[in-house]
């Protein structure tokens, strides 16, 4: 099932343009009760995207796409190629759109950098809770925590339980590239809320799910915004009941 803020935005001027698209393999809810079974392959979520991220099939590792290109990063934290015929157990994909660009200033964490994208958006006349956002960072930074998941130790583990024993990698510094989506704030289990960033190093030796991190220089950032929208398949066989998103996905603060 959509949630009602994603239904509405579909039939909404912004959900009507098709210039560009946000693909969505699997309601969120359904990965976080434990269905870590792939439904499609690297090759159908990313071959055509601008980019995406997501989870391999049984937990094998998380997922950074860019503009095709797509690695995986296991429990060892070292990214590795992914295979087109590779699946996946959630993937999230940008697909054309509008570029626009962001500047960002030096010291941005990562709510400084969510704060920075709704006032754009709020600047440009647009509620962060009625569209999609696709962002880019490539740059230097500091205080960055990375982390993976392992593959679940028994059948019907929830990812709540997997990423309680996630493996993380700091870095004092970190030079890469982010990749992810602002969704918006509001949700019933279908999307993962707020700001959601995968990395990937420079020289594609480290990478995962991004917990926190510092701009160490002004940036400019690309996103994707006003001719998005949200295409939901493969709705999964599980749901959560209830989801602490913040805690699971969100930023680290204090001792790591």
């Amino acid at each position: 099932m959509f949630d009602s803020v994603l239904q509405a935005l579909r039939s909404s001027r912004l959900g009507r343009l098709g210039h560009g698209h946000v693909d969505q393999d699997r309601e969120a809810s359904s990965l976080f009760a434990g269905d870590f079974v792939g439904t499609t392959t690297i090759e159908a979520e990313f071959s055509r995207s601008i980019l995406g991220l997501g989870v391999m099939d049984n937990l094998g590792g998380e997922v950074i796409s860019l503009s095709g290109e797509t690695w995986f990063v296991p429990q060892d934290g070292t990214p590795r190629v992914a295979a087109p015929e590779d699946t996946l157990a959630f993937g999230i994909a940008a697909h054309g759109g509008i570029a626009h660009y962001l500047p960002l200033e030096q010291g941005l964490d990562f709510e400084g950098i969510n704060d920075a994208l709704d006032r754009y958006l709020k600047d440009t006349h647009v509620d962060h809770e009625q569209v999609v956002c696709a962002l880019k960072i490539e740059g230097n930074f500091h205080d960055v925590l990375l982390r993976t998941v392992g593959t679940p130790e028994y059948e019907g583990e929830t990812l709540e339980e997997v990423i309680e024993a996630e493996a993380r990698f700091p870095f004092e510094q970190w030079s890469g590239t982010l990749v992810g989506f602002r969704y918006p704030d509001a949700s019933t289990g279908a999307t993962i809320p707020g700001l959601h960033l995968h990395a990937i190093s420079a020289d594609r030796t480290s990478g995962g799910h991004l917990r926190s991190a510092t701009l160490s220089q002004p940036v400019v950032a690309a996103l994707w915004i006003d001719q998005l929208h949200l295409r939901l398949e493969n709705p999964g066989s599980r749901s959560a009941e209830t989801i602490d998103f913040d805690a699971l996905e969100g930023p680290i603060t204090g001792e790591q």
